[in-house]
């Protein structure tokens, strides 16, 4: 089995992400993720956009591996919809998995 696809087995919620470092901090396990996607899809319209407005980072705490707490920073980005019509003008992108909308 590939380390990909142990991961997948281990970490099945991280499979819509890049894992871009990971590193120990004292007696944290830390990650540095993304997504690999260059767009995403507005939640109003539907409509697909590579447009970036800004990014962000969120801090998301994992359960413990092998005694070490488990911090993910994962990087996001905001997109301006490219639709005129749809009432969102921005909208964040969404990672199936590690989090939620409006979490």
């Amino acid at each position: 089995m590939s380390v990909p696809e142990l991961l997948a087995v281990w970490f099945p919620h991280l499979a819509r992400v890049r894992i871009e470092g990971v590193f120990l901090a004292g007696r944290s396990v830390r990650s540095k993720a993304r997504t690999p996607d260059p767009e995403a899809v507005c939640p109003g319209c539907g409509a697909a956009s590579r447009w970036v407005h800004s990014r962000s980072e969120r801090r998301l705490s994992d359960t413990a591996i092998a005694g070490r707490e488990t911090v993910i920073r994962l990087g996001v980005r905001r997109f301006c919809c490219r639709d005129d019509e749809c009432q969102k003008k921005t909208f964040a992108e969404q990672v199936p998995g590690p989090t939620v909308r409006s979490g």
